[in-house]
C-alpha cells in the first residue's frame, strides 16, 4: 500500500484484509490476558501509524495510540470486540437468536430478594452472573459479557435493553465500551 494515494483505498484495504482476520470469531477467542490483547493491537497500531503518515504527511513517533485512534476516527481492537460481544448478548436477550443453546445460557434474569413488599429496581443485577470455579470459566466471553451488560444497566439505568429501538441500544453498547477503554 506504499504507492496508494487514496486514504479510503487503504482504510478499505486495512479493515477487508487485516481486520476482518484480526476480528473473525472473537466472540468466542476474545483473550482477557493483557500480553495478548496489546499482541493484537500493535497490528493496528503500526496502521494506524502508517495511515498518520499518509494523511498528515509525517511519521508519529510519540504521538500515543488513542491519539492516533481519535484523529483517524478508528476504535481499538478490544472496544471492537466487547462491543460485538455486547450486541450479540442483547440480540439474544432480544429473541432474535436462533440458537437455544445461546439464549439458554445468557437469558437467566436474577430476581430480587422482596424488601418491606416492594422491590427496588436497579438495585441489583439484571442478568444471573454464574458463579465460575476457575479462571478460565471466570473470563470466558458468557461472564464476561453478563458483567458487562450488567455494568451497563446499572450506569444508565435510562437504558432498556428489551424495550428501546436496536440503533439505540447499540448505540449505548458502544459508549460503554468507549468509557471501559479510557479507563
Amino acid at each position: 500500500m506504499r504507492e496508494f494515494v487514496n486514504i479510503t483505498a487503504i482504510k478499505l484495504v486495512y479493515m477487508t484484509l487485516v481486520r476482518s482476520k484480526l476480528e473473525s470469531a472473537s466472540l468466542v477467542w476474545s483473550p482477557h490476558e493483557v500480553t495478548y490483547a496489546l499482541m493484537l493491537e500493535k497490528v493496528q497500531k503500526a496502521f494506524l501509524r502508517f495511515l498518520y503518515r499518509k494523511r498528515f504527511g509525517y511519521y508519529p513517533f510519540l504521538y500515543p495510540t488513542k491519539f492516533l485512534l481519535g484523529m483517524l476516527r478508528f476504535n481499538s481492537l478490544e472496544v471492537r470486540r466487547n462491543y460485538s460481544l455486547m450486541t450479540m448478548s442483547c440480540k439474544t436477550l432480544r429473541g432474535e437468536s436462533d440458537c437455544p443453546e445461546i439464549v439458554g445460557q445468557v437469558v437467566r434474569l436474577s430476581v430480587p430478594r422482596l424488601l418491606t413488599h416492594q422491590l427496588r429496581p436497579r438495585q441489583h443485577p439484571l442478568l444471573a452472573v454464574p458463579e465460575a470455579r476457575t479462571v478460565a470459566h471466570a473470563n470466558s466471553p458468557l461472564v464476561r459479557v453478563l458483567t458487562m451488560l450488567n455494568s451497563l444497566l446499572m450506569s444508565a439505568p435510562e437504558c432498556d435493553l428489551f424495550a428501546m429501538r436496536w440503533i439505540d441500544v447499540c448505540r449505548e453498547c458502544l459508549r460503554f465500551c468507549e468509557r471501559m477503554d479510557d479507563t
